[in-house]
């Protein structure tokens, strides 16, 4: 957050650690993503970029982005997305009968070829525990905007 908060001031700009951080938080850390949005901040800021500033420019981002996302959709089987919306929604037991239900994913079986064909999408990581995408921002958008 010192990188932010020091590049802000040395173009005669502010932008606190805590307003800073949450640039960060915003984009899960992503360092493509946290310049990206400090940018925007940036552009967005007169004096001082406050949190308002950072959270309209993080929607500004995902507008952005929006088009690529939604090709990416368009690339994907019904199935497919669901599941990517399962893993945005914070799902950790695909194979449950509520999850499987809710998300209309099919047998517990498909699950193994759901995860396959997203990993080979690069869209999904499979960590020990958890199962992400690989994109903050394209799972914000699943979340709050698809």
């Amino acid at each position: 957050m010192e990188y932010i908060t020091r590049r802000f001031d040395e173009t005669g700009k502010h932008i606190s650690r805590d307003d800073a951080s949450l640039i960060a938080k915003l984009v899960e850390c992503h360092p493509y993503y946290v310049q990206q949005l400090a940018q925007l901040s940036w552009l967005h800021t007169s004096e001082t970029c406050k949190a308002a500033i950072v959270e309209s420019a993080f929607e500004s981002l995902v507008n952005q982005l929006s088009l690529l996302f939604s090709n990416i959709i368009d690339n994907l089987t019904a199935k497919q997305i669901a599941f990517l919306q399962a893993i945005a929604n914070g799902e950790k037991n695909f194979s449950s009968r509520d999850v499987l239900s809710r998300y209309d994913l099919g047998t517990s079986a498909n699950i193994k070829n759901l995860r396959k064909a997203l990993l080979d999408k690069d869209l999904i990581d499979i960590l020990p525990d958890s199962t992400v995408i690989q994109d903050p921002v394209f799972s914000y958008w699943l979340k709050k905007k698809y």
